[in-house]
């Protein structure tokens, strides 16, 4: 499951990133950030089922914040 998830949330950054360069519409940057925010959120919990406890917590952190930032740029 978080492999599917992992691989969706993958694709939609991509497509969101390459298409904010190739148009150099800086409009969407929030949106990327915060699928970004959410593959962390996805590969935490995906190293956590691994029992790998140090790298599941970075990327819990992260994600902290990357979602502070991302919810920061949708305010401004």
């Amino acid at each position: 499951m978080f492999r599917k998830l992992k691989i969706a949330f993958s694709a939609v950054v991509l497509l969101l990133a390459v298409y904010s360069i190739t148009t150099g519409n800086l409009d969407i940057t929030p949106f990327t950030s915060l699928g970004l925010a959410l593959l962390l959120l996805v590969m935490g919990f995906e190293e956590r089922q691994k029992k790998k406890k140090w790298i599941s917590y970075l990327c819990f952190f992260a994600f902290a914040v990357n979602l502070y930032v991302s919810v920061q740029s949708f305010i401004i």
